[in-house]
Formats: structure tokens, C-alpha cells, sequence
């Protein structure tokens, strides 16, 4: 599936007539502004790609994840880190502070979190994806190196890699993105800090890293090869019974019911299971070699000597990736997950152990498509490391937090809320709802409710003070706040698109998205298996 910036942003450009702001929102303060930059500090954000909530360690997986599982030893894990469902709709979030109808419609007039760095005297650098519509270059960073679409091979790269300007074809045969990227973010740091111990600088590392293609060297799949037989409800469960042990879950948490619309593992022939195996073997060493990689990166910080005057946030950028649209393609040309020209997604069935405990997945708007394990290192703020924060954030409220921290020029248009007294350890709460949409899923969230729609099938409302996960749907109980809320969501639309009529994208027979219900409504996920000419390339 090559789809890029231009293909993805198409989906909802018929949508998108006029935008307005969205009033009523709290701002970040200007306090510091003038501060000295030397006193200001260095900023590193880390965004993964379409990884779910619990694959780290320190979210419960079973992956091996020392640099993140250090990371929140020294730092505070957000257990409520909202995103926006859909790779492009985060990163607009992500860097304007803006719900992501508003910041797509005016992009190119709307200030980005590394042009207002920039402008208080940080160096700036891109490394890795960019997936928004024209050059990084002249948003504000300095430096980039990545490519510019949405998609590219792992080991081969794309045409549309540059360095800074200039397209970039550098491809040995020892190439691997997630490498490439952590090793240029290295030596940023270590050239930044050897020029100018005074200027501060902000690095956006935003890996591929586990976006298709499912692609990780030999080695590192084969490290896992065979660990995944046991079955994404096995690995699901053991996934929760950590979640509860770590605290990230109350001990009584009621946890979804398995998807209507999933195999039981149990149902699958052996070479199902040996073709889904391998698939989460990749995935599992995609994230591993990633993780190495941001070792390198915390490594740098040390031998630099910045560490303690360096604040970084890891997040993804949406859940897991449900979609299994390549596998006969794929298998028809004899390519594996792995394989150096290959493009592998996820499927349904890792997807659901890789959200853990949410519902759901990319694209959706319940919480495993819309929630992200999340990491703040913040040295001499956070006081209690290792802290886990139960309290509401969205990436629209990253852009505010961080220009706050930088003394940037408060921006009057954001919709998000600076939640930098979270990391202080003081009360704090979003003022206003959070609102979601992506093709026909959306959702808004206060306190209290999440109303949520998935795949256009009506509303499902539920109290996720009691029920966080979204289990029990009271629409039918309380008609009064579905109304109240759906009125809400129109409003919250008509702000942003100028349209009084909602009229979604269907996911159904959609090319890239297809429903996703899980209670009967999805589609029925269909394991391939291993055929028996190919299973020599991964036998254990």
C-alpha cells in the first residue's frame, strides 16, 4: 500500500470547505519568554509509527524494550495519551496545537511548533518521516534527513528522501531506516552541542518504525521467530495481567470481549499459524531495532552532557494497523514478511494484542485506535521517576506544553492546553472535550462519556469514569447525552469545516480501510498460510 501524503490528505479534502477556530480554549502562558537560551531546555520528541499501546515493556509487552522501559524508570508514563487515529492527522496536531481539520485547511499559515522554536534561537532538525504537504526545510527546520511521504522501503529507501534539499540515494545493502535515523540524530546532537553549548536545539524523530512494509533484518526476526505460536490471546492476556501488575490497569478492570470478528487462535491450521508467527516476529524486531537505536540516541545525550538539560516525549502516532490488504499480492509474488521487497501489514489479529487492553485500532476512534503509550523525561520537574499520570492529554496539547517550556510567543489559535503542571506534579485536567474524526469513525470525549461511532453505524455512548474501556454501550439508557454530545461533535465539526452536514468517507469497500467493528460489524479477518515452497526462508 503506497500511500503517500497526497493520497491520504485526499480522503478528507472533499470534506474540508472553510475553517474556522475553535473559541474557548486555555492557553499557554508567555511566562519566561525572554529567558536566556542557555536556560532553556533541549528538546527531543521521539514519534513511533502505528505502534500499539503495549508493545514496550513498560506498557506491558513481552518485546524487548530497555531504552523506553528506561526511559519510564526515569520518567513519568501517561496512561491516557490521546491521538488522532490516523498518521497524518497526529503530526498535524502534533506540531500546530490545532484539532487536525483546522491545521490541514490552513497548514501553510499556521505556525509550526519547530518554526516557533526556531525563532526563540533552537536549533532544529527532522529526522525520519514528514507525511505533511511541502519541505521541512522551510517550516522552520534546520536540518532534515528522512523522506517525505507517508511510505518507504525499510531497507531501500524511496525518491522522495532528501538530505536537508537535496534528494538522497545513499542506499548500501547495510541500509535499515529506523538505524539510518537514530545515527543522524546522534550526530546532530553531537554537533550542536560541540558548536554552541549556549543554543538549545529541538530534534523531531519521527521514525517509520513499525509502519508496513514489515521489514527488520534477518537476525533480529529470527530472535522471535517461533515466540508468537502461542497466539495473539495468549499474548493478549499475559499483556493485560502485566498492565495490572504494573498499575498501568485497576485490578477489577473490566477488559473488552474478543473481537466477533477474529479467529480464535486455536481455530487456525499449523501453517496459519506459522505465516501469523513470522508476521509478529517481524513487527516485534521492528520495534527492537528501534529501540536500539534510541539507546544510541539517550547515549548521546549522556556523552554530551545534556541529558539533565534535555526533555523527551516518545509517543506514536496512532494504534495498531488492523489491515491485511497486501497478503495475496504479497504471497502471489512469493514475498514473506521480511522480505527486502515485501509490504506486510499487521492484520487484525496482532493488532488486537498490540492495543491491549483498548478496543479497536487505527483509524477508529475507540481507544485502541486513538490511545498511545506515552513518555515524558523531563530531569528536575518530574520528581517521583517512573510516575504513572492517569490524567487525559492529546496531542494537541504537545505543541503548547513544549513552546511553553521554550518561553515561546503564546499562539491565540491553538485548541490545545499546555499540561506542562502534569509534569510538575500539580492537579490538572483539559478544560475542553476532545474531538476525533477520521473517514466515517469519530468520537468526542469529556470526563465523563466518550460517544463514539465506528465504521457509520450509529453511536455507542459510554461512562468511561467507570468503564474506561468502553465495554458496556448506554446509548440506550441515556438518549438525552447522546444528543447533548452528538450536538456537540456538529458543532465541533461546523467550527472546523464550515459544513453543516456531517458526510464521511465510507469505510465500506473502501480500497485501503475496511470495517472494523468488533461487535459483528467488521470485517471477518482471514489468516493466510505459509506456503510450503517459502517456509524454508524463516524455519527456525
Amino acid at each position: 500500500m503506497n500511500f503517500d501524503r497526497w493520497s491520504l490528505l485526499s480522503l478528507t479534502a472533499a470534506m474540508l470547505v472553510h475553517t474556522t477556530g475553535v473559541a474557548g480554549t486555555k492557553k499557554a502562558s508567555d511566562a519566561g519568554s525572554d529567558r536566556d537560551k542557555k536556560n532553556r531546555p533541549n528538546i527531543l520528541v521521539i514519534l513511533a509509527d502505528d505502534m500499539g499501546y503495549s508493545d514496550p515493556g513498560c506498557y506491558g509487552g513481552e518485546l524487548s524494550t530497555p531504552a523506553l522501559d528506561r526511559l519510564a524508570d526515569e520518567g513519568m508514563r501517561l496512561t491516557q495519551f490521546r491521538n488522532c487515529g490516523m498518521s497524518v492527522c497526529s503530526r498535524l496536531s502534533l506540531l500546530t496545537g490545532k484539532w487536525w481539520p483546522q491545521a490541514e485547511k490552513h497548514f501553510s499559515q499556521t505556525p509550526l511548533l519547530s518554526e516557533r522554536l526556531h525563532e526563540v534561537g533552537y536549533k532544529t532538525a527532522l529526522i525520519g518521516k514528514w507525511h505533511l504537504p511541502g519541505n521541512p526545510m522551510d517550516r522552520g527546520f534546520d536540518h532534515f534527513f528522512g523522506f517525505l511521504g507517508g511510505f518507504s522501503n525499510h531497507f531501500v529507501g524511496s525518491s522522495d528522501y532528501r538530505l536537508d534539499n537535496e534528494p538522497y540515494d545513499q542506499f548500501d545493502e547495510d541500509y535499515y531506516s529506523a538505524d539510518a535515523f537514530s545515527e543522524r540524530a546522534v550526530e546532530f546532537i553531537r554537533q550542536t552541542t560541540s558548536e554552541d553549548e549556549d543554543a538549545p536545539f529541538f530534534i523531531y524523530l519521527s521514525y517509520q518504525t513499525p509502519h508496513n512494509p514489515l521489514h527488520a533484518p534477518y537476525e533480529d526476526v529470527m530472535r522471535n521467530r517461533g515466540k508468537y505460536l502461542q497466539g495473539w490471546q495468549k499474548i493478549h492476556d499475559e499483556r493485560i495481567r502485566r498492565q495490572k501488575e504494573m498499575g498501568i490497569l485497576p485490578k477489577n478492570a473490566e477488559i473488552p470481549s474478543y473481537p466477533q470478528n477474529l479467529p480464535a487462535w486455536e481455530s487456525l491450521s499449523p501453517q496459519q499459524q506459522d505465516l501469523e508467527d513470522l508476521r509478529m516476529s517481524v513487527y516485534a524486531a521492528m520495534v527492537e531495532r528501534m529501540d536500539r537505536g534510541i539507546a544510541k540516541v539517550l547515549n548521546a545525550l549522556d556523552a554530551c552532557g545534556v541529558a539533565d538539560q534535555t526533555i523527551v516525549l516518545f509517543v506514536s502516532d496512532n494504534g495498531a494497523d488492523p489491515f491485511s490488504n497486501t497478503d495475496d499480492a504479497m504471497l502471489k509474488a512469493g514475498k514473506l514478511p521480511g522480505d527486502t521487497m515485501s509490504n506486510w501489514q499487521l492484520g487484525t489479529g496482532w493488532a488486537y494484542a498490540s492495543v491491549t487492553p483498548w478496543r479497536l485500532y487505527k483509524i477508529s476512534q475507540h481507544g485502541g485506535g486513538i490511545t498511545s503509550g506515552a513518555i515524558v523525561r523531563y530531569p528536575g520537574v518530574i520528581k517521583k521517576e517512573g510516575d504513572l499520570c492517569h490524567t487525559a492529554v492529546h496531542f494537541v496539547d504537545v505543541a503548547p506544553t513544549l513552546a511553553q517550556i521554550a518561553g515561546c510567543k503564546t499562539d491565540e489559535e491553538e485548541n490545545g492546553e499546555s499540561f506542562l503542571p502534569l509534569l510538575e506534579g500539580k492537579s490538572w485536567s483539559r478544560e475542553e472535550p476532545m474531538f476525533f474524526q477520521f473517514v466515517d469513525n469519530r468520537a468526542v470525549r469529556t470526563g465523563k462519556w466518550s460517544l463514539v461511532e465506528v465504521d457509520g453505524a450509529g453511536w455507542q455512548l459510554f461512562d468511561v469514569r467507570k468503564d474506561p474501556l468502553e465495554c458496556c454501550n448506554l446509548a440506550d439508557r441515556y438518549p438525552e447525552v447522546v444528543t447533548r454530545l452528538e450536538k456537540m461533535w456538529r458543532q465541533w465539526w461546523y467550527d472546523q469545516t464550515g459544513q453543516s452536514e456531517y458526510k464521511p468517507i465510507s469505510t465500506q469497500n473502501h480500497q485501503h480501510y475496511a470495517p472494523q467493528g468488533d461487535w459483528g460489524s467488521g470485517k471477518l479477518y482471514v489468516p493466510r498460510a505459509m506456503p510450503e515452497h517459502l517456509k524454508h526462508r524463516y524455519e527456525k
